[in-house]
This record gives C-alpha cells, structure tokens and sequence, in this order.
C-alpha cells in the first residue's frame, strides 16, 4: 500500500478551484500507486476564512464534492474544510472519502487563539478522537492544533492506530539559516517523536502558499513506525510525497519497543479522576 501527502497551495475561499486542483492531484496520486490521498488543513477552503467562515460551509451531502466522492473510488482522499452540522454549528474538519462517500469525519478539537491565530472566534471545537480503517489500517486524522496535545494521541494509541494522518496550514516562522522555518522543524521533530513513541506510520500534509500576508512553509513529509523520515517535500512549492506502507515494518516496531503493551491507562484514569475532583 502506498499512501501520499500533498501540500497545495489554495485558493481563499474559492471552493469550487480547489476541489477542481484536489482533483487534479489525486489523480497524480492514482497515477504513482497511492492508495489514500492526505490534503493539508482547509484545503478545500484557504485557512483565514474570518468574516466569510459561514458562506464556505459544506455539509457532507453537498453536490459540490461530488467530483472528489467519485474519484475517491479508485483512492481515498482526505481533504479539510469548514463543515456545517445540522444543528449549524461550524467545525473546521477533515473529510474522509472512500467509495464514493464519506466514511469519516473529524472536527478539530483544539483551536488556537494565540499569536497569530483567533480560531476558536470562528468554529466550534470537536470533543473526540475516533479511528477509521484505510485498507485494513485502523488510523487517525489530526487537525494542525490538535498533534499539540497529547490527548489526541494518545487515545488513538491505546485504541491501536497504525496510521496517523496530520493536517496542517502552518505558516512559516522563524526562518533559519539552513533554508528550513522553525516550524518547519518542529513539526519534523514531532513527527519523529510520536511515529516512534506509537510504533505507527505519521504521514503530514502542510500547505504551501501566500495568504493575509503568512507564507506557508511545506516540508510535508512522511515518517515510518522507527521515527525516520522516509519521503519528505521541498520548502514553498506544490508538491507530492509518497511512501510504502509496510506491515512487518510495524510488527517490527512495535515487537522492540513494546509501548503499547505495557501500557497503564488505569494510571490515567484514575489520576484523571482525582484531578477533575479536586484531590492532590
């Protein structure tokens, strides 16, 4: 099985370009193999939406995705966009789309209201972590924000995932002299760290682009069960990034470095529970 990571750059609020551009990736993704597709946060959308957050909404039935529901018969496809649920409450999501629908949807749970970023003004947060199968895998999908805490990985971990799939628009900051944003490093270094520490393949998908004056920096990249990277983008440009998914490489992982195993969440649990009732 091979799974890609594109970093788009996309259009601000302009959903029918950028589903027409999702589209003409994924077919570059069929072309070389790939088995499920993974765009950036909001690719469906741009990401500083503001004042015109409620006119980009999608639900999950608009015809609108109907060229992506169709390609995604021959692969899967992860996009993110700003989704209404029937109650019209607005949730930055990733879409899962499979067979010509979509199997998974996951509302970003964490949204930053720090520095340059005012999220939790615009959209509702989601309250889980739930997993969903990619051609026998049990995975994941995390939204920018959300790798930040350990929650998000936490959970999937003890339920077993083996893939995680991390949207971003992360601009660039903190340009250095080795050609590389900080951030740009730190995402690497996260993605070292929890593909690692959960013996799972971490594949990460940030876009590329200029938007209200932020760059967005790339450096998508693709991490295997042992922390290293094993396909990785160029800073700045449109680009495709593709890796095998191998079992024993797994199996392996996980053998040698046992974490899942001997895993206590009781511990948690019941410190969870003395925390939340006051107790030291």
């Amino acid at each position: 099985m091979k799974v890609a990571a594109v970093q788009i750059n996309t259009i601000l609020g302009n959903l029918e370009k950028n589903i027409e551009k999702i589209c003409q990736f994924t077919e570059k993704c069929i072309e070389k193999g790939a088995t499920v597709c993974l765009f950036p946060e909001l690719s469906l959308t741009g990401y500083y939406l503001q004042d015109i957050t409620p006119e980009i909404a999608i639900k999950p039935d608009d015809e609108r995705l109907s060229p992506l529901k169709k390609l995604s018969k021959y692969a899967g496809i992860i996009v993110g966009g700003i989704e209404e649920s029937e109650e019209h409450i607005l949730y930055n999501s990733a879409f899962f789309i499979e067979g010509g629908e979509i199997k998974h949807i996951h509302r970003k749970v964490y949204l930053p209201t720090y520095g340059m970023f005012d999220e939790a003004r615009f959209v509702g947060a989601g309250k889980t972590f739930e997993t969903f199968t990619v051609a026998g895998f049990k995975s994941t999908v995390l939204i920018c924000e959300d790798c930040w805490h350990f929650s998000s990985i936490y959970l999937p971990f003890l339920k077993g995932v083996k893939l995680i799939f991390a949207q971003s628009a992360s601009p660039g900051r903190g340009y250095r002299e080795n050609g590389m944003f900080g951030n740009a490093r730190v995402w690497k270094n996260m993605g070292e760290f929890y593909s690692r520490l959960t013996g799972s393949y971490f594949i990460y998908a940030n876009r590329v682009g200029v938007e209200d004056g932020f760059i967005f920096s790339g450096n998508s990249f693709i991490c295997d069960p042992y922390g290293n990277i094993i396909s990785e983008a160029e800073t700045f440009k449109e680009e495709i990034v593709i890796a095998d998914i191998k079992p024993s490489i797994i199996r392996s992982a996980r053998i040698n470095l046992p974490l899942l195993r001997d895993e206590k969440p009781w511990i948690i649990e019941k410190g969870l529970k003395d925390f939340t009732e006051g107790k030291k």
